[in-house]
């Protein structure tokens, strides 16, 4: 990447999301009068700003930016926001209250960065997933689905379903005839390096009841490291594959066993996904842990 594009992206995604956030900001906050009130504004047009600005700047720049280098930019665009710090205007302050929040800004990026991500993979528009009646959704739509009995799973998905809880952040249904029923679950994370540990449990037990388990990642450069190579396909100290696929949108420049790289819409994230619907319905029995899509 040349000085003269880091230089134009960064100013990109520092002018749209303060323009972002002052507009989304304006129309939150009216009618806000507590401190909380006004608080829960400034979340939610920090969050759309994020979106946006994500969107936006992959559609502007990749893939002469990478996903990463994009994300880094815009976590520090946001950090500077919550801070109150540089030119979104900072006041005289003693340097307790800067570095606490400095602390709150950080802790909101970790939080905020997330869910952008999650609803980034919820609003994947592709024909085939449309041709197939596929959606990704979020764990708080599958609540409300599963509340309201709109689910056509076993009453054994449901229990497993219901008790993962926050293990997943997003889930593969399909509709079929009207009616629904979830065939995947899915970990998203900015970094593989985010809480993996724990998280190959949970897909383990996703593999166990035979649900396709997968897992997005945004920066995958820990994804080069023998340890983590190990746990997404198995080998060294990992007796089993981890998940049955990694889809990694940077850090990584090939495919290794589980391990994909994958564009900005993640096209062969939603082939295998497809796929991975059809066996759910020919035998779901084969969507083991050993189950592997083959385009």
């Amino acid at each position: 990447m040349n000085s003269k594009v880091d230089i134009d992206f960064k100013h990109f995604c520092r002018e749209l999301y303060k323009l972002t956030w002052e507009q989304e900001f304006l129309i939150e906050v009216q009618g806000a009068k507590t401190n909380a009130s006004k608080k829960a504004a400034r979340l939610s047009a920090q969050r759309k700003a994020i979106d946006k600005v994500l969107v936006e700047s992959l559609l502007k720049y990749s893939p002469q930016v990478s996903e990463s280098e994009i994300w880094k930019e815009i976590g520090i665009v946001h950090k500077v926001n919550v801070a109150e710090l540089s030119d979104f205007g900072i006041e005289e302050e003693n340097q307790e209250e800067v570095i606490n929040r400095c602390l709150s800004a950080h802790q909101s990026w970790i939080k905020s960065s997330g869910h952008s991500f999650e609803r980034y993979i919820s609003n994947i528009q592709n024909d085939k997933l449309r041709r197939n009646e596929i959606r990704f959704i979020l764990q708080s739509e599958l609540t409300k689905m599963i509340k309201k009995n709109a689910l056509t799973n076993t009453p054994e998905d449901i229990v497993g379903l219901s008790s993962w809880g926050k293990d997943f952040d997003l889930y593969a249904v399909q509709s079929v005839h009207g009616d629904t029923h979830v065939f995947g679950c899915i970990q998203s994370k900015t970094s593989i390096r985010d809480r993996v540990g724990r998280d190959v449990t949970f897909s383990h037990n996703a593999m166990d009841g035979l649900f396709w388990s997968v897992a997005v990642t945004l920066d995958g450069d820990f994804l080069n490291m023998p340890e983590f190579i190990h746990m997404v396909n198995g080998g060294g100290s990992y007796g089993r594959n981890g998940w049955h696929g990694m889809y990694a949108m940077s850090g990584i420049t090939d495919k290794n066993g589980r391990i994909y790289k994958v564009d900005d819409a993640m096209t062969l994230f939603v082939e295998h996904a497809v796929e991975a619907a059809k066996q759910f319905i020919r035998d779901r029995r084969q969507l083991n842990a050993d189950w592997k899509a083959e385009c």
